[in-house]
């Protein structure tokens, strides 16, 4: 009897012995205010590592599924101030800019892109091993793990591209203290929200009126034959990411904004040449991206994206406007038939309107975009 007493009790210490035993460290991540983790201040180039050392680097050895409710909330208030500044600071501040100012600004909202989607894939990761610790599907999960990883390792490749070029962000270098160091608590982390958020707009607002002060020689302008309009990847001037209701503004600053009082009849022809390049870009990611992701999403994201879509297509209709008006005004300065042109331009200009209404209903709601 005492023999298979001592058997049974090493079959239990067995088990025992072969369970798991999940093991882990508390992360070390402390919310923060925009101005004190933003990376888009210095030279372009580094920004995966920079971010890394935000987002990913505080949580090296951590089993991310015992992360807590808290830390998690950090990581995505800390995140979406990255993308606040992104709508409310870069897009105006690079739309009144121009040369050397305009790209340093781009280059610094490419690095501000790296350090949101960063901190998006993150929270993602937790969300994913928190859910399969509890033994919940995490298919859409993964999917939408995806999309995110995607974007970033297009706007990583674009930092890497524009390496050892100057890059400016919109906090003057000024960095805030944190909100909330320990993030204790998911009140806490909302309070430091709108503290981080309105961190962003402030500090931002030197940038942005020194940008329209440098651009502003070039729009009293009459002349277009020195105006130079690049050529940007989708990702750099895409306005898809962020809320519904802005849209026509935001593809006005791509678009139009860049030749306020131009003599359109004066530009040079590579800038229509670049502007139809940009439009089928935007006409590429509809097609290609925006209808089989909006296919494969349902419920909130499948809303957000299709948002995503109508602000892409008041972007794309904007280009072709913009062409046209350009075709237009040479068309009339040589003294050619117009009739053809102004048939289009209606044509366009409806589409247009239609879509600027349709963003405009949509105001406030979630917009996702695919770059």
């Amino acid at each position: 009897m005492v023999r298979l007493a001592s058997v049974f009790t090493l079959a239990v210490a067995g088990l025992v012995a072969a369970a798991p035993i999940r093991l882990s460290k508390r992360a070390a991540f402390a919310l923060q205010d925009y101005a004190a983790f933003q990376i888009s201040d210095g030279t372009a180039g580094n920004a995966q590592a920079q971010a890394n050392a935000v987002f990913v680097d505080p949580f090296d050895g951590v089993d991310l599924a015992t992360v807590d409710a808290a830390t998690l909330k950090a990581v995505q208030t800390m995140r979406e101030a990255a993308e606040d500044a992104e709508t409310e600071q870069f897009n105006p501040a690079i739309a009144a800019a121009s040369g050397d100012a305009a790209t340093a600004l781009q280059n610094g909202k490419i690095k501000n892109k790296v350090l949101k989607l960063t901190g998006e894939v993150q929270g993602i990761n937790i969300q994913i091993a928190q859910a399969k610790a509890a033994g919940k599907d995490t298919s859409k999960l993964t999917a939408s793990l995806a999309a995110e990883q995607k974007k970033l390792a297009t706007n990583i490749g674009l930092d890497t591209k524009a390496a050892g070029q100057p890059s400016q962000g919109v906090t003057g270098g000024a960095a805030a203290a944190s909100t909330n160091e320990d993030a204790a608590s998911t009140d806490d982390s909302s309070s430091a929200a709108a503290s981080a958020t309105k961190s962003a707009k402030s500090a931002a607002a030197s940038a942005t009126k020194s940008a329209a002060a440098a651009s502003s020689t070039a729009a009293a302008t009459a002349s277009g034959s020195g105006v130079a309009f690049a050529v940007q990847d989708y990702a750099a001037f895409q306005i898809s990411d962020g809320t519904a209701g802005t849209a026509e503004a935001e593809a006005n600053a791509v678009f139009v904004d860049p030749f306020k009082g131009i003599d359109l009849s004066t530009l040079d022809d590579s800038v229509a040449t670049n502007i139809e390049t940009m439009r089928q870009a935007a006409e590429s990611a509809e097609t290609d991206d925006f209808n089989p992701a909006i296919a494969a999403a349902s419920g909130d994201a499948a809303t957000a994206l299709q948002n995503g879509k109508i602000k892409n297509k008041v972007l794309k209709l904007t280009a072709e406007v913009q062409g046209l008006n350009i075709k237009l005004a040479k068309a009339q300065t040589a003294g050619s038939d117009t009739s053809s042109i102004e048939s289009k331009i209606a044509a366009e200009q409806k589409k247009l309107t239609t879509n600027i209404a349709t963003d405009t209903k949509n105001a406030g709601q979630a917009s996702q975009g695919v770059a």
